[in-house]
Protein backbone atom coordinates (compact mmCIF):
# COMPACT_ATOMS: atom_id res chain seq x y z
CA UNK A 1 0.00 0.00 0.00
CA UNK A 2 1.06 3.38 -1.08
CA UNK A 3 2.30 5.80 1.50
CA UNK A 4 -0.61 8.52 0.35
CA UNK A 5 -3.03 5.66 0.38
CA UNK A 6 -2.00 4.79 3.90
CA UNK A 7 -2.53 8.90 4.81
CA UNK A 8 -5.92 8.79 3.14
CA UNK A 9 -6.92 5.43 5.28
CA UNK A 10 -5.56 7.32 8.53
CA UNK A 11 -7.03 10.88 7.72
CA UNK A 12 -10.87 8.49 7.09
CA UNK A 13 -10.54 6.90 10.77
CA UNK A 14 -9.47 10.08 12.50
CA UNK A 15 -12.68 11.77 10.96
CA UNK A 16 -14.62 9.25 11.68
CA UNK A 17 -13.70 8.74 15.06
CA UNK A 18 -14.02 12.87 15.64
CA UNK A 19 -17.76 12.01 13.97
CA UNK A 20 -18.61 9.62 16.41
CA UNK A 21 -17.61 11.59 19.73
CA UNK A 22 -19.35 14.17 18.62
CA UNK A 23 -22.53 11.95 18.25
CA UNK A 24 -21.99 10.45 21.60
CA UNK A 25 -21.42 14.34 23.02
CA UNK A 26 -24.20 15.54 21.34
CA UNK A 27 -26.31 12.27 23.20
CA UNK A 28 -24.77 13.01 26.34
CA UNK A 29 -25.81 16.99 26.23
CA UNK A 30 -29.32 15.83 25.07
CA UNK A 31 -29.84 13.27 28.29
CA UNK A 32 -27.95 15.57 30.98
CA UNK A 33 -30.83 18.03 29.80
CA UNK A 34 -33.19 15.67 30.21
CA UNK A 35 -32.67 14.69 33.42
CA UNK A 36 -33.06 17.57 34.66
CA UNK A 37 -36.75 17.45 34.15
CA UNK A 38 -39.92 20.01 33.45
CA UNK A 39 -40.66 22.75 35.64
CA UNK A 40 -42.73 21.31 38.77
CA UNK A 41 -45.63 22.77 40.68
CA UNK A 42 -47.82 21.67 43.43
CA UNK A 43 -49.82 22.55 46.05
CA UNK A 44 -49.16 21.57 49.28
CA UNK A 45 -51.04 21.36 52.53
CA UNK A 46 -51.26 25.10 53.24
CA UNK A 47 -52.55 26.03 50.11
CA UNK A 48 -48.85 27.40 49.19
CA UNK A 49 -47.91 26.90 45.18
CA UNK A 50 -44.46 25.49 45.33
CA UNK A 51 -42.82 25.29 42.30
CA UNK A 52 -39.20 23.62 40.99
CA UNK A 53 -37.23 24.34 38.19
CA UNK A 54 -36.93 20.47 37.66
CA UNK A 55 -37.79 17.72 39.62
CA UNK A 56 -35.96 16.76 43.17
CA UNK A 57 -32.66 15.21 43.41
CA UNK A 58 -31.81 15.79 47.15
CA UNK A 59 -35.14 15.22 49.30
CA UNK A 60 -35.40 16.53 53.08
CA UNK A 61 -38.41 14.83 54.94
CA UNK A 62 -39.40 15.91 57.89
CA UNK A 63 -42.84 14.50 57.93
CA UNK A 64 -42.81 10.30 58.55
CA UNK A 65 -45.80 9.89 56.08
CA UNK A 66 -43.96 11.42 52.72
CA UNK A 67 -40.99 9.26 53.74
CA UNK A 68 -43.02 6.15 53.35
CA UNK A 69 -44.93 7.24 50.31
CA UNK A 70 -41.05 7.92 49.01
CA UNK A 71 -40.32 4.01 50.02
CA UNK A 72 -43.45 3.04 47.90
CA UNK A 73 -41.93 5.15 44.90
CA UNK A 74 -38.80 3.27 45.18
CA UNK A 75 -36.73 6.89 45.60
CA UNK A 76 -35.18 6.62 48.91
CA UNK A 77 -31.79 7.26 47.19
CA UNK A 78 -32.90 10.79 46.67
CA UNK A 79 -33.82 11.78 50.62
CA UNK A 80 -30.47 13.05 51.83
CA UNK A 81 -32.12 13.05 55.74
CA UNK A 82 -34.95 12.91 57.69
CA UNK A 83 -36.93 14.33 61.12
CA UNK A 84 -35.12 13.62 64.41
CA UNK A 85 -38.07 11.77 66.18
CA UNK A 86 -37.49 9.32 63.25
CA UNK A 87 -33.83 8.82 64.03
CA UNK A 88 -34.49 9.07 68.38
CA UNK A 89 -36.99 5.95 67.66
CA UNK A 90 -35.43 3.57 65.64
CA UNK A 91 -37.22 4.06 62.14
CA UNK A 92 -36.08 1.43 60.18
CA UNK A 93 -36.46 4.02 57.00
CA UNK A 94 -34.70 6.59 59.40
CA UNK A 95 -31.31 3.91 59.62
CA UNK A 96 -28.35 6.03 58.76
CA UNK A 97 -29.69 9.87 59.43
CA UNK A 98 -28.35 12.29 61.71
CA UNK A 99 -31.68 13.89 62.15
CA UNK A 100 -32.42 17.71 60.84
CA UNK A 101 -35.23 18.97 63.14
CA UNK A 102 -38.63 18.33 64.26
CA UNK A 103 -41.79 20.22 64.53
CA UNK A 104 -39.83 22.35 67.43
CA UNK A 105 -36.88 23.59 65.78
CA UNK A 106 -35.08 22.78 62.37
CA UNK A 107 -31.45 22.61 61.92
CA UNK A 108 -30.64 25.38 59.88
CA UNK A 109 -26.67 24.60 59.65
CA UNK A 110 -27.31 20.63 58.44
CA UNK A 111 -30.02 21.78 56.38
CA UNK A 112 -27.81 24.70 54.64
CA UNK A 113 -24.87 22.02 54.13
CA UNK A 114 -27.06 19.06 52.29
CA UNK A 115 -28.16 22.26 50.76
CA UNK A 116 -31.44 20.08 49.07
CA UNK A 117 -33.77 21.16 46.15
CA UNK A 118 -37.11 20.33 48.58
CA UNK A 119 -37.42 20.46 52.28
CA UNK A 120 -40.84 17.81 52.79
CA UNK A 121 -42.73 18.99 56.00
CA UNK A 122 -45.58 18.52 58.26
CA UNK A 123 -48.22 21.65 58.40
CA UNK A 124 -47.64 23.84 61.42
CA UNK A 125 -44.25 23.94 62.61
CA UNK A 126 -41.45 26.44 63.44
CA UNK A 127 -42.46 29.33 61.30
CA UNK A 128 -39.52 30.91 61.92
CA UNK A 129 -36.96 28.23 60.74
CA UNK A 130 -38.98 27.61 57.83
CA UNK A 131 -38.03 30.98 56.97
CA UNK A 132 -34.53 30.48 57.39
CA UNK A 133 -34.89 27.47 54.91
CA UNK A 134 -36.47 29.92 52.42
CA UNK A 135 -33.52 32.36 52.54
CA UNK A 136 -31.35 29.66 51.96
CA UNK A 137 -32.97 29.08 48.45
CA UNK A 138 -34.84 25.78 49.24
CA UNK A 139 -38.90 25.17 48.55
CA UNK A 140 -40.73 23.84 51.09
CA UNK A 141 -43.32 21.56 50.30
CA UNK A 142 -45.73 21.01 53.79
CA UNK A 143 -47.89 17.55 53.42
CA UNK A 144 -51.81 17.74 52.95
CA UNK A 145 -54.47 17.40 55.75
CA UNK A 146 -55.51 14.57 54.47
CA UNK A 147 -58.91 14.51 55.99
CA UNK A 148 -60.43 11.17 53.99
CA UNK A 149 -58.76 8.54 51.95
CA UNK A 150 -59.46 10.67 48.74
CA UNK A 151 -56.60 12.97 50.05
CA UNK A 152 -53.93 10.34 50.41
CA UNK A 153 -54.62 9.86 46.38
CA UNK A 154 -53.82 13.75 45.95
CA UNK A 155 -50.87 13.04 48.23
CA UNK A 156 -48.62 10.42 46.73
CA UNK A 157 -49.61 12.22 43.48
CA UNK A 158 -47.92 15.19 44.88
CA UNK A 159 -44.80 14.07 45.79
CA UNK A 160 -44.45 11.70 42.55
CA UNK A 161 -44.84 14.64 40.56
CA UNK A 162 -42.35 16.61 42.64
CA UNK A 163 -39.82 13.99 42.28
CA UNK A 164 -40.26 12.91 39.03
CA UNK A 165 -41.98 9.93 39.28
CA UNK A 166 -45.51 10.83 38.12
CA UNK A 167 -45.76 6.85 36.68
CA UNK A 168 -45.08 5.03 39.65
CA UNK A 169 -47.37 7.23 41.56
CA UNK A 170 -50.03 6.37 39.43
CA UNK A 171 -49.40 2.61 39.65
CA UNK A 172 -49.10 3.01 43.84
CA UNK A 173 -52.26 4.53 44.00
CA UNK A 174 -54.14 2.93 41.34
CA UNK A 175 -52.96 -0.09 43.21
CA UNK A 176 -54.65 1.18 46.57
CA UNK A 177 -57.79 1.99 45.18
CA UNK A 178 -57.64 -1.52 44.11
CA UNK A 179 -57.46 -2.27 47.89
CA UNK A 180 -60.26 0.33 49.06
CA UNK A 181 -62.62 -0.76 46.63
CA UNK A 182 -62.16 -4.47 47.48
CA UNK A 183 -63.32 -4.01 51.03
CA UNK A 184 -65.95 -0.89 50.35
CA UNK A 185 -67.47 -2.65 47.52
CA UNK A 186 -68.27 -5.34 50.00
CA UNK A 187 -70.00 -2.71 52.54
CA UNK A 188 -71.41 0.30 50.87
CA UNK A 189 -74.62 -1.24 50.27
CA UNK A 190 -75.21 -2.06 53.76
CA UNK A 191 -78.31 -0.65 55.74
CA UNK A 192 -77.43 1.71 58.78
CA UNK A 193 -79.02 -1.42 61.06
CA UNK A 194 -76.52 -3.24 59.79
CA UNK A 195 -73.42 -1.15 60.27
CA UNK A 196 -71.83 -1.32 63.85
CA UNK A 197 -71.97 1.95 65.50
CA UNK A 198 -67.84 2.42 66.65
CA UNK A 199 -66.33 5.10 69.09
CA UNK A 200 -62.41 5.68 68.31
CA UNK A 201 -60.52 6.62 70.80
CA UNK A 202 -57.56 8.83 70.19
CA UNK A 203 -57.21 10.14 73.97
CA UNK A 204 -58.60 8.17 77.72
CA UNK A 205 -58.33 11.41 80.13
CA UNK A 206 -59.64 13.82 78.61
CA UNK A 207 -62.04 11.28 76.76
CA UNK A 208 -61.29 12.70 72.72
CA UNK A 209 -62.10 10.43 69.76
CA UNK A 210 -61.97 11.42 66.10
CA UNK A 211 -65.19 13.15 64.36
CA UNK A 212 -66.55 13.96 61.05
CA UNK A 213 -63.83 15.73 58.09
CA UNK A 214 -60.78 13.34 59.75
CA UNK A 215 -59.06 10.30 58.31
CA UNK A 216 -60.25 8.06 60.97
CA UNK A 217 -64.07 8.74 59.97
CA UNK A 218 -63.34 7.48 56.30
CA UNK A 219 -62.01 4.40 57.41
CA UNK A 220 -65.17 3.55 59.84
CA UNK A 221 -67.61 4.39 56.78
CA UNK A 222 -65.20 2.71 54.26
CA UNK A 223 -65.30 -0.33 56.45
CA UNK A 224 -69.16 -0.73 57.07
CA UNK A 225 -69.13 0.98 60.17
CA UNK A 226 -71.42 4.22 61.85
CA UNK A 227 -68.88 6.70 63.36
CA UNK A 228 -70.54 7.77 66.78
CA UNK A 229 -69.02 11.09 67.22
CA UNK A 230 -69.40 12.04 63.56
CA UNK A 231 -73.31 11.07 63.67
CA UNK A 232 -73.10 13.65 66.59
CA UNK A 233 -72.26 16.43 64.37
CA UNK A 234 -68.73 17.14 65.46
CA UNK A 235 -65.56 17.67 63.39
CA UNK A 236 -61.47 17.15 64.16
CA UNK A 237 -60.67 15.78 67.32
CA UNK A 238 -63.35 16.55 70.02
CA UNK A 239 -63.56 15.93 73.89
CA UNK A 240 -66.03 13.36 74.20
CA UNK A 241 -67.63 12.63 77.51
CA UNK A 242 -68.02 9.59 79.20
CA UNK A 243 -71.39 10.44 80.09
CA UNK A 244 -72.27 11.04 76.07
CA UNK A 245 -70.06 7.48 75.36
CA UNK A 246 -72.53 5.51 77.72
CA UNK A 247 -75.49 6.82 76.10
CA UNK A 248 -74.23 6.55 72.56
CA UNK A 249 -73.71 2.53 73.61
CA UNK A 250 -71.22 1.81 70.67
CA UNK A 251 -70.78 -1.67 69.29
CA UNK A 252 -67.15 -1.53 69.42
CA UNK A 253 -64.16 0.44 70.58
CA UNK A 254 -61.20 0.70 68.45
CA UNK A 255 -57.53 2.57 70.37
CA UNK A 256 -54.33 2.56 68.66
CA UNK A 257 -51.50 1.00 70.43
CA UNK A 258 -49.67 4.38 71.77
CA UNK A 259 -52.46 4.74 73.53
CA UNK A 260 -53.42 1.01 75.46
CA UNK A 261 -50.71 -1.69 74.60
CA UNK A 262 -53.83 -4.51 75.20
CA UNK A 263 -57.81 -4.47 74.84
CA UNK A 264 -57.52 -5.38 78.51
CA UNK A 265 -56.91 -1.80 79.17
CA UNK A 266 -60.15 -0.39 77.83
CA UNK A 267 -62.16 -3.47 79.19
CA UNK A 268 -61.17 -2.99 82.86
CA UNK A 269 -62.16 0.63 82.65
CA UNK A 270 -64.80 1.08 85.08
CA UNK A 271 -66.31 3.76 83.58
CA UNK A 272 -66.87 2.17 80.40
CA UNK A 273 -67.95 -1.05 81.93
CA UNK A 274 -71.77 -1.17 80.61
CA UNK A 275 -71.08 -0.38 76.95
CA UNK A 276 -71.74 -2.82 75.12
CA UNK A 277 -68.38 -2.92 72.80
CA UNK A 278 -67.18 -4.03 76.36
CA UNK A 279 -69.50 -6.48 77.81
CA UNK A 280 -69.59 -8.35 74.04
CA UNK A 281 -65.70 -8.49 74.10
CA UNK A 282 -65.61 -5.83 70.36
CA UNK A 283 -62.48 -3.84 72.19
CA UNK A 284 -59.73 -3.61 69.30
CA UNK A 285 -56.67 -2.26 69.29
CA UNK A 286 -54.33 -1.32 65.85
CA UNK A 287 -50.57 0.04 65.22
CA UNK A 288 -50.39 3.03 64.92
CA UNK A 289 -48.04 3.92 61.51
CA UNK A 290 -51.05 2.66 59.76
CA UNK A 291 -53.59 4.91 61.27
CA UNK A 292 -52.14 7.65 61.65
CA UNK A 293 -49.51 8.25 58.63
CA UNK A 294 -51.86 8.67 55.52
CA UNK A 295 -50.24 7.16 52.61
CA UNK A 296 -50.26 3.84 50.76
CA UNK A 297 -49.92 1.94 53.89
CA UNK A 298 -53.75 2.85 55.07
CA UNK A 299 -54.95 -0.48 53.53
CA UNK A 300 -53.37 -2.25 56.52
CA UNK A 301 -56.05 0.49 58.38
CA UNK A 302 -58.51 -0.10 56.63
CA UNK A 303 -57.99 -4.55 56.52
CA UNK A 304 -58.03 -4.13 60.59
CA UNK A 305 -60.95 -1.57 60.78
CA UNK A 306 -62.89 -3.73 58.28
CA UNK A 307 -62.06 -7.08 60.10
CA UNK A 308 -62.51 -5.22 63.84
CA UNK A 309 -66.50 -4.49 62.35
CA UNK A 310 -67.17 -7.17 60.14
CA UNK A 311 -65.59 -10.09 60.83
CA UNK A 312 -68.71 -11.95 59.63
CA UNK A 313 -67.28 -10.79 56.24
CA UNK A 314 -63.76 -10.28 56.24
CA UNK A 315 -62.40 -12.80 59.12
CA UNK A 316 -61.29 -12.29 62.57
CA UNK A 317 -59.33 -9.62 63.47
CA UNK A 318 -55.82 -9.79 63.16
CA UNK A 319 -53.02 -7.17 63.67
CA UNK A 320 -51.27 -6.09 60.32
CA UNK A 321 -48.68 -4.28 61.08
Amino acid sequence: MSKKIMLAVVVILILSLIATLGIFSGCKGQATEESLGSPVEVVDGEENIVKLAAHARKIIVLAQSALEIIDGLGAMELVVEVDNWSVAEGEPLAEGFEGAGDVYGLNIERIAELNPDILITITGGPEDDYQKVRELGIEIYRVIDVKGIEGVYDEIANISKIIGLEDKGKELVSELKKGVDKIYNQVKDLSDEQKPRVFYEVWNDPLMSAGADTFIDDLIEKSGGINIVAEDNLTGWPEYSVETLIEKNPDIIIAPMSLVADPSVIMEDERFSSIDAVTGGKVYVVPDNPISRPNQNLIKALQMFAKAIHPEIFGKFEVIE
